[in-house]
């Protein structure tokens, strides 16, 4: 009986020459086995043929839209940004908290931060060296 990894090594021209001869005249002899290498090679056929990479932008409409709603998305979200740094600022400022409540939080904020700005400036160190940057899903 012939296994499957022996099908699939001998569909690839992986097998040895003997082995090979024997996984063909078991074909010969077989139409289970013919079926079942058949699956496999359309299988291997339609991996073959499998594209990975993105489809291109084809419409004018989708370059449009492209080009307009990134900017868009940044503008809109840095200035929501801006608004909400300076509501939390005026916020901290203005509040009838004491004062030792407001270097605790200020020191909490700041100290997220710093980290958030570390783990920023490491993923851009890691991107400058990252083999894998330049393949596409």
């Amino acid at each position: 009986m012939t296994s499957r990894e022996e099908l699939m090594r001998f569909l690839d021209g992986e097998a040895a020459p003997d082995e090979r001869a024997e996984v063909e005249s078991r074909l010969e002899s077989s139409s289970e086995l013919r079926r079942e290498f058949a699956v496999y090679k359309a299988m291997k056929d339609g991996l073959r043929d499998l594209s990975l990479a993105a489809p291109a932008v084809d419409s004018s409409w989708d370059r449009i839209r492209a080009r307009i709603t990134t900017p868009v998305g940044w503008l809109l979200a840095g200035s929501g940004l801006v608004a909400w740094v300076a509501y939390g600022l005026w916020v901290f400022f203005t509040s009838p908290a004491s004062t030792v409540m407001r270097i605790a939080s200020g020191g909490a904020a700041i100290g997220i931060l710093v980290l958030l700005a570390n783990v920023i400036w490491d993923r851009c160190k890691e991107y400058r060296t990252d083999p894998y940057r330049h393949v596409h899903r």
